[in-house]
C-alpha cells in the first residue's frame, strides 16, 4: 500500500531568493503550471504518489515503462534514493503524457495540458494546435525574480555538482544517465529575431561536476541556432534547459514548428494566456518562470563529446558507439522548492516519443495539406507504428468533384508532407477512404490488407530529407543507403478505384456498417440483461 507523503527535511547551503508578498496567480491552469497538472492529475485519479524508496538506476524506468504499457496513472516518486540531500534535487515523474485505460478518456492526460477537457478526441486535440497556429501570437510576460518560482534556488559554478543528482538510468544499454528525456532546450539567434524551443535528450556526462551533452542534428532548429552563432565566430552559443516547466510549453518544444517562428508566443496563443517568463541568471535568455529547475550555459561551438546510445522512439535499444556531439557547460542551475523532473523511458508506444511528438506532427501535416487545397479529413500517426506512419483520411465525395487520379494525389500528398518540417520526421504517407477511422489501427490494417496492390500503390521520394534515425536506414550498408537522412520515404494508396470516382459501392461488415439504426439500439438496449454479469 502506498504510504501519504510527508514533507522531506532540505538544508540549503546556497542563496535563496525571496518571493513577493503579493501571491502571483497567473498561469495556474495545467496547460501553464507544472504543479497545476500534477494537481489535476491526482484529482482524475491518474497519478501515483510513490513514497517508497525507489532507484534511479533502471527500477523508476522499468517502473515507468509498465506504466506505458498498461496505461496505468502517471507515477510521481517522491522518494528517489541518491536525491542529494543538500539541494533536494530531485523527485520524478514517471509518464507525464502516457495514455490512460478508460478508452473515453484515453487521451485525457495529453488533452488537458493542452487546456481541452480529458475526454477530447485525437481531432480536437489536433484541432487545438491548428487553430493555435493561426491565431495571433501571444508573447511572453517578463516577470520580476522576486515572483519566479524557478528562483527559489539558486547554485553557481563550484556549487553545481550532477554527480550528487539522482539522474536516471532508463536502458540497461545506455551509454550515460538522461537528466533530460522530457525538458527543453531554449536558444536565441545572435540577433535575437528568433527564441528557438525544442527537445532533445540530455546526457549528464559521467563523473563531471557540471557537463553534459544532447544531439543537435542538422534539420533541427536547435542545430540552425547553435551553427548562427558558430558562423559568427562565438566560441559558445548561449543556452537554457528547462525540467518541468509549462506542460503546453513542453508539449510546443517538441512541435515541428517552420523556421524563426518562436514557440513562446505560438504557446500563449495556444493557451490564451500569455506565458510569464523571467530572465537567466547568467545570459540574456528568458526562461518559464513557473518552471521546476533551469539549467543555464553555453553550448561549444568548438568541443565535442561523446553522446548516447540511447533507446529511442522507434522501440530498439542498438549497441552502438557513443557519437561526439557539441560539449554543453552548466554555469548556473535555478529551482523551485522540492523540485519534480518529468521523464520519457522511451521505447515501444506509446510514450511521450508517440503521443506528443505524433500528434504535433499530425496537426503540423493536417494543417498543410488543408493549406493545399486537399480534400483531406484527418491526418495522425497510429502510436502502434512508432511515429514512421501518417495516416491521411481523404474525403471520397470532394475527391470524386475534384477529378484528381491515384497517380496525381500520390504526388501532391508527397510534395505538400515531405516538403514540410513535420514531413522531415514522417517517412511513410498512407493515404485512405473517410469510411477508415485513422486513429483506430485496427481499421488501418484492415484497409491496408485489403485495399493495397504491390506494385502498384507506392510512390517512393527517394530524394527526400528525412530524419537520420530510422532503423531500416540506419542499419542498412552505407552501399545500399549512402545518406540515412535522404530517401526512404513514401505514399501508399489505399483507395479503391471507385473512390476516385467519388463511389463507394459496399459497407464494412461490422457491426455498425450492416444494420439499421433501429436494430442496433434494440440490440445495445438488451445487452447488459443478455452479457453483463450479474
Amino acid at each position: 500500500m502506498l504510504r501519504m507523503l510527508r514533507p522531506g527535511r532540505r538544508i540549503p547551503t546556497h542563496p535563496s531568493r525571496s518571493f513577493s508578498t503579493t501571491p502571483h496567480r497567473s498561469n495556474d491552469s495545467p496547460a501553464l503550471n507544472f504543479r497545476s497538472l500534477l494537481s489535476a492529475l491526482r484529482a482524475q485519479d491518474d497519478l501515483v504518489d510513490i513514497t517508497q524508496p525507489a532507484s534511479p538506476d533502471l527500477e523508476i524506468a522499468a517502473l515507468t515503462r509498465r506504466v506505458y504499457e498498461s496505461h496505468s496513472p502517471a507515477p510521481l516518486f517522491h522518494n528517489v534514493t541518491d536525491t542529494d540531500p543538500e539541494t533536494g534535487l530531485f523527485k520524478i515523474l514517471g509518464a507525464p503524457v502516457g495514455l490512460r485505460a478508460d478508452p473515453a478518456t484515453r487521451f485525457g492526460r495529453l488533452a488537458i495540458q493542452l487546456g481541452l477537457p480529458q475526454n477530447a478526441t485525437p481531432l480536437d486535440i489536433l484541432e487545438k494546435l491548428i487553430a493555435a497556429k493561426h491565431s495571433t501570437p501571444l508573447p511572453p510576460t517578463p516577470v520580476p525574480a522576486s515572483s519566479a518560482p524557478c528562483k527559489e534556488n539558486i547554485l553557481h559554478g563550484s556549487q553545481i555538482d550532477m554527480t550528487k543528482w539522482p539522474i536516471p538510468r532508463l536502458h540497461p544499454l545506455d551509454g550515460g544517465n538522461y537528466l533530460a528525456t522530457y525538458g527543453f532546450h531554449i536558444l536565441q539567434s545572435p540577433d535575437k529575431a528568433w527564441t528557438s524551443w525544442s527537445i532533445s535528450r540530455t546526457m549528464h556526462v559521467a563523473n563531471t561536476p557540471r557537463t553534459i551533452v544532447a544531439p543537435i542534428m542538422p534539420g533541427q532548429h536547435i542545430a540552425q541556432v547553435h551553427q548562427m552563432w558558430a558562423d559568427q565566430g562565438a566560441k559558445d552559443t548561449p543556452w537554457a534547459l528547462v525540467l518541468g516547466g509549462p506542460p503546453a510549453a513542453a508539449f510546443v518544444g517538441g512541435m515541428p514548428l517552420p523556421a524563426f517562428v518562436s514557440e513562446d508566443g505560438y504557446i500563449g496563443a495556444l493557451c490564451g494566456e500569455a506565458m510569464d517568463v523571467v530572465k537567466c541568471e547568467t545570459n540574456d535568455l528568458y526562461v518559464p518562470a513557473n518552471a521546476e529547475i533551469v539549467l543555464e550555459g553555453r553550448i561549444s561551438t568548438t568541443e565535442k563529446v561523446g553522446e548516447g546510445p540511447m533507446g529511442e522512439y522507434h522501440g530498439y535499444m542498438f549497441q552502438d558507439k557513443a557519437v561526439p556531439e557539441p560539449r554543453i557547460e552548466v554555469d548556473c542551475v535555478t529551482y523551485r522548492r522540492d523540485p519534480v523532473v518529468p521523464i520519457c523511458v522511451a521505447g515501444l508506444a506509446p510514450d511521450e516519443t508517440h503521443t506528443v511528438w505524433g500528434a504535433a506532427i499530425s496537426a503540423e501535416i493536417l494543417d498543410a495539406l488543408r493549406g493545399a487545397e486537399l480534400p483531406v479529413k484527418m491526418a495522425w500517426m497510429p502510436y502502434e507504428a512508432q511515429c514512421c506512419w501518417v495516416v491521411v483520411s481523404v474525403d471520397v465525395e470532394r475527391l470524386g468533384r475534384m477529378g484528381i487520379k491515384k497517380e496525381e494525389l500520390s504526388r501532391r500528398v508527397g510534395e505538400v508532407v515531405f516538403g514540410t518540417h513535420a514531413g522531415w520526421e514522417a517517412p511513410k504517407v498512407f493515404v485512405v477512404g473517410d469510411d477508415v477511422d485513422v486513429t483506430d489501427i485496427g481499421q488501418f490494417v484492415w484497409a491496408l490488407a485489403t485495399r493495397y496492390r504491390p506494385g502498384a500503390d507506392e510512390l517512393v521520394f527517394e530524394e527526400a530529407d528525412g530524419l537520420p534515425m530510422i532503423p531500416y536506414m540506419t542499419r542498412a550498408s552505407r552501399r545500399e543507403v549512402p545518406n540515412p537522412g535522404k530517401g526512404g520515404k513514401s505514399v501508399v494508396n489505399l483507395l479503391l478505384p471507385s473512390e476516385f470516382e467519388g463511389k463507394r459501392p459496399w459497407v464494412p461488415g461490422s457491426f455498425e456498417g450492416l444494420y439499421s439504426e433501429e436494430l442496433k439500439q434494440k440490440v445495445l438496449g438488451r445487452w447488459g440483461e443478455l452479457f453483463e454479469k450479474k
